[in-house]
């Protein structure tokens, strides 16, 4: 079954455009990635899909339902949004933060359950942060508060994760660690992941499926090892990269 899926979808954000006529399928346990070069729209089609922004043109479906026949509420309790930017306007703990996560699931005037909490805490432990649970979110480095970022979104549980750069700010140790959790919850649950990357090592090792955004409204979609080829990257970044092919995934270098 199609947890996400497009018809005809066409974006533009200022003179760019991001996509032309996109009819985009997007099964359970497929994880996708999203390449292309800074400008070329990877976070504008991210939020696009989220409903965040308007689309020119075309449709988006959640589970077959037309997203503009959804409330927000809806929307959230089945796709949740990984950002790249966090503002930390109020003091607020780790666990206040990741508890968050489990509103749109709650009624009004409700509180949290010991389910809910029970979620929160089994979201910080998969990302190692559950001795920071205390700790005060702007006292966070870079990468701590990005891994508190994600383990609200396992916490929020929707079956669709859009996330934006799920790597920045992490270092290696953390950037294989967290997407290896992401990744094996999202396959073994019957969900999907989208998200945009800079990097193709990562890429060629999570990805199933890709959407190169190769500019002016191209995109190519299709099956990672297929697409990750070198006339394809140099087209998608204007500028040559030399495909590797050592152990169990292939590497990719500048030339």
């Amino acid at each position: 079954m199609s947890l996400l899926s497009t018809s005809h979808l066409n974006i533009q954000i200022g003179n760019t455009k991001v996509c032309n006529d996109l009819n985009l399928e997007c099964n359970s346990s497929e994880i996708w990635g999203i390449l292309g070069r800074n400008g070329k729209g990877k976070t504008t089609l991210l939020h696009s899909l989220a409903r965040l922004r308007e689309v020119e043109s075309g449709d988006i479906f959640i589970h077959e339902k037309n997203i503009l026949t959804l409330t927000r509420k809806q929307i959230a309790q089945q796709l949740g949004v990984l950002l790249q930017h966090h503002e930390d306007n109020f003091p607020c703990s780790v666990m206040e933060t990741v508890i968050s996560g489990r509103h749109p699931h709650i009624g009004h005037w409700q509180w949290e359950s010991k389910n809910d909490y029970a979620l929160a805490h089994n979201a910080l432990e998969s990302v190692q942060l559950s001795h920071l649970s205390e700790r005060p979110v702007n006292l966070l480095s870079g990468g701590e508060r990005q891994r508190v970022s994600i383990a609200t979104l396992i916490t929020q549980n929707p079956d669709i994760m859009l996330l934006d750069e799920p790597n920045s700010h992490l270092d290696l140790k953390y950037q294989i660690q967290v997407l290896e959790t992401l990744c094996n919850q999202t396959k073994a649950q019957q969900k999907i992941i989208l998200m945009t990357l800079h990097d193709l090592n990562l890429a060629a090792r999570f990805c199933d499926k890709l959407i190169l955004l190769l500019g002016d409204g191209e995109v190519l979609l299709g099956d990672t090892d297929e697409l990750l080829d070198e006339d394809n990257l140099q087209q998608l970044y204007d500028y040559p990269i030399k495909r590797i092919n050592s152990g169990d995934y292939p590497a990719f270098i500048a030339k």
